[in-house]
């Protein structure tokens, strides 16, 4: 147990420190992982941009920050169901925690209407006593994802708040694959991870872990961007799912749940211009092509009425990490969180600015969206 807890320990360093020194000798990707840009990431999505179309990071990784790039490499096949190849010693890979896992199954699962419908009821019940000053990620968004999961698993008792406790333990999982975690979170995932397993059955933990990150980070995304604009707010009450769902859309472009979107070329390709060869690891910027200037008009500027959200136009790149697809779950979740808090709370109104996570360049990682109720 010391041996593996001095391994993990020098793991974690190793990568931040490759992290650091090669994004403070102008890596664009590498500065990216190290997470030193703080909580805007334009800076560093600019300058991804700017390094070329497909461009080979120090860290042995081509990488894209260009849309039209971007959407030509998320077509393409990809090895082990899009899961990095963990067993092949590379500096970037800080947390291999999906080692072993089964690839998530694409059958069987729930229909739209099952999870609006399990995720109306757990709104219904998380908002009724909801008053004052209120953390919405903490409140809402972190807990409804869950609830949905459990309802679908039949998951009851003392074991649904063993659930809860597993998928917290599991939240770092999809930032600490590229960017090394605290030491105590890193250390948490392969007890979550087993937990899931045990509560899902190993075949739904990569699922488990994907859709509930995402789900709150899509949430609480199109929250965070909603109240820092009232009048918009104001405005979705009297939209309903419809109006909901316009916003999600443009979360997906504006604050994706999943930015950077890392696999491995299952066969030797090429993409502008560059030959990729099979087993060459790629990451797909989805933050930074979803802001192209080249392609979306005021691309900081989030707006829910913007053609491309609404069936005209480009869309947002929407990745499968993990072969994970987002929106199914995740989208019909944060969905019915933003269209329930419109109705039951018009007047809603922020608290103070958003906060997120350090060194999360997967998720981004909302930490709190406080507003008054």
């Amino acid at each position: 147990m010391v041996v593996a807890e001095k391994e993990l320990g020098r793991r974690l360093q190793l990568v931040q420190g490759v992290h650091w020194l090669y994004g403070a000798q102008g890596d664009p990707y590498a500065a990216l992982l190290r997470g030193y840009h703080g909580p805007d990431p334009r800076g560093a999505y600019a300058r991804s941009r700017e390094a070329g179309p497909l461009w080979r990071s120090r860290l042995g990784t081509w990488v894209t920050a260009r849309y039209a790039t971007a959407a030509e490499l998320l077509a393409r096949p990809v090895a082990d169901g899009g899961r990095p190849l963990a067993a092949v010693p590379q500096p970037q890979v800080a947390v291999a925690w999906e080692r072993g896992l089964p690839a998530p199954e694409p059958w069987g699962l729930p229909g739209a209407d099952r999870v609006r419908a399990l995720a109306g009821r757990a709104c219904e019940r998380l908002l009724a006593g909801l008053r004052g000053e209120v953390d919405l990620v903490a409140a809402v968004c972190a807990r409804v994802p869950v609830e949905v999961l459990a309802d679908l698993h039949d998951v009851a008792g003392a074991d649904r708040e063993r659930l809860a406790a597993a998928c917290a333990a599991a939240g770092p999982a999809l930032d600490a694959a590229l960017a090394p975690p605290s030491y105590e979170d890193a250390a948490g995932l392969p007890d979550a991870v087993a937990a899931l397993g045990g509560l899902l059955g190993e075949a739904a933990v990569l699922r488990a872990v994907v859709e509930v990150r995402a789900a709150q980070e899509l949430a609480a995304g199109a929250l965070a961007a909603l109240v820092a604009s009232p009048g918009r707010w104001a405005l979705l009450a009297g939209r309903g799912r419809e109006g909901a769902a316009a916003v999600v859309a443009e979360t997906l472009r504006h604050d994706p749940p999943v930015k950077v979107h890392v696999f491995t070329a299952a066969a030797d390709t090429e993409a502008a211009g560059q030959p990729i060869a099979a087993g060459e690891q790629v990451a797909v910027l989805i933050g930074a092509a979803n802001r192209d200037p080249g392609v979306f008009d005021r691309p900081d500027v989030f707006d829910p009425d913007r053609a491309g959200t609404a069936g005209a136009g480009p869309r947002p790149l929407v990745p499968a990490p993990y072969g994970v697809s987002l929106e199914p779950f995740a989208g019909v979740v944060a969905e019915t969180v933003v269209a329930a808090l419109a109705a039951a709370r018009p007047g809603m109104r922020a608290a103070g600015p958003a906060v997120r996570r350090p060194r999360t360049p997967v998720t981004g990682g909302l930490l709190k969206v406080p507003v008054l109720l």
